[in-house]
């Protein structure tokens, strides 16, 4: 196994887009791939990939963890300051076992390398802020529940399962430099609708 895989990362990833990925229709041909922002977290490396098909927050296991027995296609649970995020198991023989969790896929509504450095510059920093605690998410998953179980009346427009819907609409014509710093659910956050303008203004 390699010492250090966060060095094949982007030659890794630059094989497979030359190599896998031609004339296949996701691939944005504005971007390239960019190992973004990676250091030490528990026993992993974190950081985000950049490639022109998708952006991805990326864990790079220890040796030790690569040689317990770790299934490809499996999934892993990892707990940040934002809440806790679901992660795939993949592999390549110059990275060995890597951990990844879809941003974005396809990548088209980036028009440049530098609108998706920049998000993935503010993503990272957003996934470890506790400000972005997906409580909002988790007490409408609540409510939900107790609807269904007719423990509650059903809300109308002015409940909260409904109340943020303006401030959404409102939120979504910011500039992405001023949208990723804004509290989200975590939910909100992985489906991308604080990146559906995908550059400032």
């Amino acid at each position: 196994m390699l010492k250090n895989s966060l060095e094949q990362l982007e030659p890794t990833f630059q094989m497979i887009l030359d190599e896998r990925m031609e004339g296949i229709p996701i691939v944005n041909e504005e971007l390239a791939v960019k190992a973004m922002g990676f250091h030490q977290w528990n026993d992993y490396q974190l950081g985000i990939l950049i490639t022109p098909w998708f952006m991805n927050l990326m864990l790079l296991p220890s040796i030790e963890w690569q040689q317990n027995g770790v299934k490809i296609g499996s999934i892993h649970t990892h707990v940040f300051p934002s809440g806790a995020y679901d992660f795939i198991v993949g592999f390549e023989d110059k990275i060995g076992f890597y951990l990844s969790c879809s941003l974005f896929s396809p990548m088209f509504e980036f028009e440049d390398q530098q609108a998706a450095e920049l998000t993935a510059k503010e993503a990272l920093s957003a996934i470890m802020n506790d400000e972005n605690t997906d409580i909002d998410t988790q007490t409408r998953d609540k409510e939900i529940v107790e609807i269904w179980a007719g423990e509650r009346p059903e809300p109308d427009k002015t409940d909260s399962l409904f109340s943020k819907k303006d401030d959404l609409e409102e939120s979504e014509h910011k500039p992405i430099s001023e949208r990723i710093k804004e509290p989200t659910s975590r939910r909100d956050f992985l489906r991308g609708k604080i990146f559906s303008e995908n550059s400032d203004k």
